[in-house]
């Protein structure tokens, strides 16, 4: 699995750093950052609830 962000799409909505805060923060300018593109199998129920979750449909998985 490869966590991506489309920034133009994203509005910053911060559900997804909730969901999986191991993967997703915001930085200091508000932004969203992907901490892990290839997060491990543990976190990847999470990912894909974070995923699923963003109102913009900003975030999408791909396989490795």
């Amino acid at each position: 699995m490869k966590v991506h962000v489309d920034h133009e799409a994203c509005q910053v909505s911060g559900l997804c750093t909730g969901l999986a805060p191991e993967v997703f923060e915001l930085d200091e300018q508000g932004d969203l950052v992907i901490l892990d593109e290839t997060p491990p199998p543990d976190q990847h129920d999470d990912v894909q609830e974070a995923v699923r979750s963003c109102p913009l449909q900003a975030l999408f998985v791909t396989d490795d």
